[in-house]
């Protein structure tokens, strides 16, 4: 087994509600869920723009060394996220949570090459700020996001009322 996996450095952020279907988190999930310490690593960029790999690359090896330092916490793996901007804009590292975008309504409808409908959403139109101490507002702010992410998903305070209304 690997002592470490490390699922990215995949194009494009991943935060807020981009962790329920991001194909890098995902992949750290796995390892998570082999007990293999793992890290998902993304590069956000502003929409069409080239991307500044050189972000990523000036602060990932810190970050990951600093990771490693602490007692891997169980059940959990790092999302890491590097804003998109040039590395000598970049404001450092920042503990964060995982928040929510204020998403505008984006919703397009077509048709595919068989005809069948489709919907799509986005491209995401960001309206409003995001809640400090986020991933989201970090990466906004030219900050390097670092979220500890844990697999236990349940809600546990409906948990409580739930087991009330269910007695």
């Amino acid at each position: 087994m690997p002592d470490l996996v490390l699922s990215g450095i995949n194009a494009g952020g991943n935060v807020g509600e981009d962790l329920n279907y991001s194909g890098t988190v995902a992949a750290a999930m796995e390892a998570t869920l082999l007990d293999i310490p793992a890290m998902a690593l993304s590069q956000d960029y502003p929409d069409g723009e080239a991307i500044p790999w050189e972000t990523a690359e000036a602060f990932a090896p810190e970050a990951i060394r600093r990771l490693l330092r602490l007692p891997w916490p169980q059940h959990t793996l790092f999302n890491i996220n590097f804003p998109g901007v040039h590395a000598n804009e970049a404001k450092g590292f920042a503990v964060t949570s995982q928040g929510k975008r204020a998403i505008a309504d984006n919703l397009t409808d077509g048709v595919d090459p068989r005809g069948q409908p489709y919907y799509w959403i986005g491209p995401a139109r960001e309206t409003g700020k995001a809640e400090p101490g986020t991933d989201v507002a970090a990466v906004a702010d030219g900050s390097v996001s670092i979220t500890p992410i844990y697999m236990d998903l349940t809600n546990v305070p409906v948990l409580s009322a739930l087991t009330k209304l269910f007695e």
